[in-house]
């Protein structure tokens, strides 16, 4: 089995959440080469704790000739720069969400990805076994023609990293940390988004931090959206970080509404419902849901949200760097940004604005 090299720009929480987790667990495929972090004692701290270089600049760990992968975890509004900027010295990148905070960015870093050749995994990442099985119903008829859709995504907000907040330095707000997904899920279910409406608010200037710091937040902390498709399917967006729960015990779930059925997607219990009462689903344990007696719970494979990311990403590169474009292809995620991008376009003329 070949081993990639890979390296991380930017060593705060979801690069040792996911990715260094992630790396060391799966050491028969990859091998940590060097880290770099805008902070010169967060690299010297990183590379102590996982005893590889750090390097002092991007530039100096781009260099590196052994160098195939660079995982971007870096502040949002970077992360298109320095996936650029990787590609073209030559590596792969996995570039956090979002992969980009403008519609211009994301074609830059979607250009330049064909330009090289190189292999660009964007998240989020939606092939995981509820979605994957949803989409899978989806496309076989199993619910039928999808009529409409909703997908809400919201606690009280990262107040353990109050930069989140900072308009300066992450760009967009709940929409690029929450709301993203259940816009990107839905594309992944139903495909390209055609246009956009809604509103995006701040609701909660004032926070404290959990370790008990007042500060002011300047991005938007509260969504609603309405999406729509080419066969005029609609599906709305909710998104706040002024629920009453923690970012551990959050409101996160997709259903889906069609002619013969509904699914339902519970991403906090990792439940997949399917309502058909025109007939039963072959492994599937029938049960009352919602008072709805003809619903029937899957039975899903065991994931990991680490660990299935590179395995993903893994599997792309031993097979020819293909991404599939229903997966995190870069091509369906620069529709992404554009719905977002619109999506405040949207909410400061009161009009609704095509994507595509």
């Amino acid at each position: 089995m070949n081993k990639i090299n890979i390296a991380v720009v930017g060593c705060g929480d979801i690069a040792h959440i996911r990715y260094f987790n992630a790396i060391t667990k799966l050491k028969d495929k990859f091998h940590l080469t060097g880290v770099y972090d805008i902070v010169p004692e967060v690299t010297k701290k990183t590379a102590a704790e996982f005893q590889v270089q750090g390097f002092d600049s991007l530039e100096g760990l781009l260099s590196q000739p052994e160098l195939d992968t660079v995982v971007v975890t870096t502040y949002h509004p970077c992360h298109a720069q320095i996936a650029v900027e990787a590609m073209n010295h030559g590596k792969n990148v996995i570039i956090e969400k979002p992969f980009a905070t403008s519609s211009a960015d994301a074609k830059l870093v979607r250009d330049t990805a064909k330009s090289t050749g190189k292999l660009c995994m964007a998240l989020p990442f939606e092939i995981y076994p509820a979605f994957v099985e949803a989409k899978r119903m989806i496309d076989t008829g199993v619910i039928g023609k999808v009529a409409c859709a909703d997908g809400m995504f919201a606690h009280q907000g990262p107040l353990h990293a109050p930069w989140f907040f900072n308009k300066e330095l992450a760009s967009w707000g709940v929409l690029a940390d929450l709301g993203i997904y259940p816009i990107s899920i839905l594309s992944y279910l139903l495909g390209p988004i055609k246009s956009v409406s809604g509103k995006v608010e701040c609701l909660t200037k004032d926070r404290i931090s959990l370790k008990g710091e007042a500060f002011t937040s300047t991005v938007e902390d509260n969504v609603a959206a309405v999406l729509e498709w080419e066969n005029n399917a609609i599906a709305t967006v909710r998104s706040n970080w002024c629920t009453a729960a923690d970012k551990n015990g959050c409101i996160y779930s997709i259903n889906i509404y069609g002619s013969k059925g509904i699914i339902y997607i519970n991403m906090l219990t990792h439940e997949l419902i399917v309502y058909t009462p025109e007939g039963g689903i072959d492994g599937a344990q029938k049960i009352s849901y919602l008072g709805f007696e003809d619903s029937y719970r899957i039975a899903l494979k065991p994931y990991d949200d680490h660990l299935d990311i590179l395995n993903a990403y893994y599997e792309a590169h031993e097979n020819g760097g293909i991404i599939p474009n229903d997966g995190c292809n870069i091509d369906r995620q620069v529709n992404i940004i554009e719905t977002i991008e619109k999506l405040y376009e949207a909410s400061a003329t009161g009009y609704k604005m095509d994507v595509f």
